[in-house]
């Protein structure tokens, strides 16, 4: 039995030692991969770097222009803005003129066109009155000329209220 024990310790090590020098060549294999991977990393990022500052310079420089093109944009705006409601004020400044203009003239042409209603109405009554005094009847003559005298009185009253309205 000794030698069986012996053989198997000499197994035994000989599985240790197979088991020591596969870990130990792992060991290397991995130690060589991680320095591989390492240095395939670091020379990426060296590759990289300066193209991802450069971008980013870009961008920076881009970001820049957008932002001086908005504010000329904006500037821009401003002062059509301004000059638009500068045009729109006196657009209005010359309708209100316009307007006011007009409302004169339309007075002017109401108070000529009662004037002549009145005289216009003055002078049919004038003429039915001489008219109505060629019959020689003095009742019919006298309704007539108080007829003609109220009614001078209401037209005279009118035009008396549309000219305090015109004013």
């Amino acid at each position: 039995m000794a030698t069986a024990t012996k053989a198997a310790q000499s197994g035994a090590e000989k599985t240790e030692n197979a088991v020591a020098q596969v870990t130990e060549t792992v060991a290397s294999t991995v130690s060589k991969a991680t320095a591989v991977a390492n240095d395939i990393v670091t020379k990426t990022t060296d590759a990289f770097t300066p193209v991802v500052k450069s971008a980013e310079a870009k961008s920076q420089e881009l970001t820049e222009q957008f932002a001086a093109e908005v504010r000329k944009a904006e500037a821009k705006a401003q002062e059509l803005t301004e000059a638009w409601v500068s045009e729109y004020r006196k657009a209005e400044a010359r309708a209100q003129e316009y307007a006011e203009a007009f409302t004169a003239e339309v007075r002017k042409v109401v108070v000529i066109s009662v004037d002549s209603y009145q005289e216009a109405v003055r002078r049919y009554l004038d003429l039915t009155v001489e008219f109505v005094d060629t019959f020689k009847n003095e009742t019919v003559s006298e309704l007539t000329k108080r007829n003609a005298k109220a009614i001078t009185e209401l037209v005279d009253a009118s035009v008396s209220q549309a000219h305090d309205l015109l004013k």
